[in-house]
């Protein structure tokens, strides 16, 4: 049987992260991860499922295949800033350092985590150490997006910049999905900027939400013809973890 608490803890994730609302300033954000995952979903491996800086696990329900076995890890310094005592994490590590035997996870997840690690580099090198040969990584970070969760705010990632970190770490690059593009990025930098020291007022909510759900609105309909070019909010890369002989092969 199924606990109550659990169904509406579940039920509050996916409003806010799978089935974000229109009336909400970071629509355009949660739309935006969601729908990257979802067209990149189908290249999960089955297996052992990993998902770094984990929190929630807001897309647990979209990325866990049949039969496979899903674990998070969260960092508790870190996790103070965004849901506190709220994380589903199964493990608690640093991400430099995560504790597992190399060769142990069939995909690897981390969303919205790498802008807040101080050493990137050695953080992807510690994801590919745990993943089998051949497993999967879906990386997303944002490339446009305020200050956050500070004081662990270091990073902002272009495409050449993603793809230098997990190509130096022996990664074959099968995916790169933007996010976004330039008109719903510089919507939500202006909405996040009208509404970031809004009150709780009556009238100030109902200004929120008029805002929101004018500019969301707008920008859906405007994204379904007009494709990211030289700005967006974020990227998400899927790479396999290439096995000895395959960098052998590429060496030479």
């Amino acid at each position: 049987m199924t606990d109550l608490s659990d169904t509406t803890e579940r039920a509050a994730i996916d409003r806010e992260f799978l089935k974000p609302s229109k009336r909400r300033p970071h629509y355009l954000e949660r739309i935006s991860i969601f729908k990257a995952l979802q067209e990149v979903r189908h290249q999960v491996k089955s297996g052992i499922i990993l998902d770094v800086g984990c929190g929630m696990k807001p897309y647990e329900s979209i990325l866990n295949t049949s039969g496979s076995a899903y674990y998070g890890t969260d960092y508790p310094i870190t996790m103070k800033g965004s849901y506190g005592e709220s994380t589903k994490a199964d493990f608690f590590s640093d991400s430099t350092l995560l504790p597992f035997k190399k060769n142990t996870f069939d995909t690897l997840l981390s969303t919205q985590v790498l802008e807040h690690v101080s050493d990137p580099k050695k953080v992807i090198q510690e994801m590919g150490r745990v993943l089998k040969p051949g497993g999967i990584i879906i990386i997303s970070a944002p490339m446009t997006w305020p200050l956050h969760e500070e004081p662990y705010d270091f990073f902002r990632y272009t495409l050449h910049g993603l793809r230098y970190l997990m190509q130096k770490s022996n990664f074959d690059i099968l995916d790169e999905i933007p996010r976004g593009n330039n008109l719903s990025t510089t919507a939500q930098m202006f909405l996040d900027t009208q509404l970031e020291n809004i009150s709780q007022s009556f009238p100030q909510r109902i200004y929120s939400i008029v805002l929101s759900l004018v500019v969301n609105q707008i920008c859906s309909v405007i994204n379904l013809f007009k494709p990211a070019k030289r700005l967006c909010l974020g990227w998400v890369i899927v790479a396999k973890k290439m096995s000895v002989e395959e960098i052998l092969s590429d060496e030479h």
